[in-house]
Parts: structure tokens; C-alpha cells; sequence
């Protein structure tokens, strides 16, 4: 049976965020999408529009082009997903992939075309890997001295994501807790609602219950910063989460990261305010139209500065965060004055 064409997948992939689950079924009843085409392959531009968004606002690319894949079909030519100019001058091709499997292989036959596709195109070729959940970036040699095959277990290290995108990865210590306090009631608010519990009146940081911050308006100078560290606050939540009624109107939860370390990624900071985005329509943006707001000018956007701050700001405060660099780990208030 033929698959379906990438284009059909597409247009789907474009629309869908506008569409309830009624017409989101009409639409691709139309196309005359399969089960595969709206889980695999729907998921499989998910990521690779994710990976897009991430290097873009890691901030070492000075040009990033795509490839079309339709067009690129009618003269049966193999593209790879990305050509990106770096800052440093340095050109390099990128083929995007994704799966749910810790480990990732790939044909001889499609590897020996991609390389080809960015030997014409006079760039080095590398393979962004995204294996459950994690990013990783390949050079076609190192894919090829490991026969064309990952395992993220032994690979993981050898990574270039932060050499050739500036990506960066921070080590958490346990003890470091938010404290938010909801009220369904109070006309004094952060403008930060949570569906359950109403909308936040209180924000407050802690480290070994010593204070770090401790918001109560949005116009505190420090508000900003519950938007870059809601990345953290998603992790704690998945370690420890206190929820308790106050009284009839207030609640408050409690997070903390209770892991002796916590591992914690530049771009995790990045996108993760994305996520906890709503569209017009009241639905949580996926990357698709968080992209095409970024091309469009229409939305201002988290970048590495702005998290670099933040995490800054928390190794100021005596919060004693690591960073690994290659195999060396060093405290990261020691890295401050490292321009990146």
C-alpha cells in the first residue's frame, strides 16, 4: 500500500490547532490519513519543528534554511531537513530524527544518499537524534565509525549539541522548593491562572527553606522570572508535589526537587514557557504555530540569554549549581564570567 504523501501530512499538521476533535476527524478523513500518518508521522514533524525552534533560540545559528521535501520529490532527489550557516562561519547539513527507543539505527542505503545531499551541497553532515526524549546531534563520521547505529546509554556523552548549537547541561541539587499559593476569589493577581485552583497571588523560591524570592505582584521587579523557571517547576512537580486547601478560596502547592541531582538542559529551560502557552482559541500551543508566530514577528520568545540570567541570578543566591562540560563538572558560579 502507498504511504501517504508528506504534503497531505502537512497540511493537516498546519491546521489542526484551529480545529476541535469533530473537524480535526473531518479534515483528516478528507486527506485520507491513516492511523500512522496521525501518531508516527504527525509526531515525527512535531520534533522536527521542535528542534528547529530549539537551535534558533540557543542563538548560535546565523542562518537556517528548510528543504521541501514535495518539491524536492518531483526530480526524486533526497534532501536532508536543514542547511544551517552557524556564527562561527562553520556550514553544515541536518538530518532530523526521532524516536521513542533509546537506541536508533539507520539504512546504509538512506545514509549513503544523505551524505551524498551534503557532499553537493559542500557541508558537513550531522544527524539530530531525539531518543526518549533526549536531543542529540551526530556527525555522519561518528555515525558511521558506530555502523550507523546509537544506543543513547553509551552515545549519550559523545553528543556535539553543545559544541556546534551551544546547547549547555546543569546539575540541580535536591532541596530547592516553590511555593505557589492560588485564590478563586482574589481581584489581586499575577495574572497566571491555573485551572484547578484559580489564579497565583503568591510565588515564593526557597533553598534548604532559606528564601531566594517571593513574589506577590505582577509588577515586582522579579516577576519574570516564574516564566523562565517554569522548566524547573515542571521537573519538581514530577519529584514532589504537596497540594493543600488553605480555606475555601486559597491553595497552595508545594514543589521540590528531591533527587540528590537533577539534570536540567539550556533548551529544556527554552522551550519549556512554550508549552505553557494558549493559542487564541484557548488551546496549548504545539511548536507548529509557535513557528509560524516567530516567522510571523507576532511573538516575543524565551532565548539562552534570558534563562542564562536566570539561572545566574539562582547561583548568586547561593544555590550551588554544577555544570558538566565534556566529562568535567565544575559549580557553575565559577562559569558566570564565561561568555558564551
Amino acid at each position: 500500500m502507498e504511504s501517504t504523501s508528506m504534503e497531505k501530512v502537512k497540511a493537516f499538521f498546519g491546521v489542526k490547532n484551529f480545529l476541535n476533535e469533530e473537524q480535526q476527524e473531518q479534515v483528516s478523513v478528507m486527506l485520507g490519513l491513516t492511523p500512522t500518518d496521525l501518531t508516527k508521522r504527525i509526531w515525527g514533524k512535531e520534533n522536527e519543528i521542535e528542534f528547529t525552534i530549539m537551535i534558533y533560540l540557543l542563538q548560535w545559528c546565523k542562518n537556517i534554511v528548510g528543504f521541501e521535501e514535495g518539491v524536492a520529490k518531483l526530480t526524486n532527489t533526497v534532501a536532508s531537513d536543514l542547511y544551517i550557516e552557524l556564527v562561527n562561519g562553520e556550514k553544515i547539513i541536518v538530518e532530523i530524527k526521532s524516536t521513542e527507543k533509546s537506541n536508533f539505527s539507520i539504512s546504509e542505503s538512506i545514509y549513503l544518499r544523505k551524505k551524498e545531499f551534503a557532499k553537493k551541497m559542500n557541508a558537513k553532515l550531522y544527524f539530530a537524534i531525539k531518543m526518549s526524549g533526549f536531543w542529540t546531534l551526530y556527525s555522519s563520521e561518528y555515525l558511521e565509525s558506530k555502523n550507523r547505529k546509537i544506543v543513547l546509554e553509551n552515545d549519550f556523552l559523545k553528543s556535539e549539541l553543545n559544541e556546534i548549537f551551544g546547547e549547555r547541561n546543569f546539575l540541580f541539587p535536591e532541596g530547592l522548593k516553590i511555593s505557589s499559593v492560588y485564590s478563586k476569589k482574589s481581584e489581586k493577581h499575577m495574572g497566571i491562572k491555573n485551572s484547578d485552583f484559580g489564579n497565583l497571588v503568591e510565588y515564593k523560591m526557597e533553598y534548604n527553606n532559606n528564601k531566594i524570592i517571593e513574589i506577590h505582584s505582577d509588577k515586582d521587579e522579579e516577576f519574570f522570572l516564574t516564566f523562565l523557571f517554569e522548566n524547573l517547576q515542571d521537573v519538581m512537580s514530577n519529584q514532589k508535589q504537596i497540594i493543600t486547601e488553605i480555606d475555601s478560596d486559597r491553595t497552595i502547592v508545594i514543589e521540590e526537587l528531591t533527587q540528590e541531582i537533577t539534570p536540567l538542559s539550556l533548551a529544556g529551560f527554552i522551550l519549556s514557557p512554550i508549552r505553557h502557552l494558549l493559542n487564541d482559541f484557548g488551546y496549548v500551543y504545539d511548536f507548529n504555530q509557535y513557528l509560524t508566530n516567530l516567522i510571523d514577528g507576532s511573538k516575543n520568545s524565551i532565548d539562552r540569554e534570558h534563562i542564562l540570567y536566570a539561572i545566574s541570578f539562582l547561583a548568586d543566591k547561593d544555590y550551588p549549581i554544577l555544570e558538566r562540560r565534556g566529562n568535567d563538572i565544575y559549580l557553575f558560579k565559577d562559569m558566570i564570567l564565561n561568555k558564551d
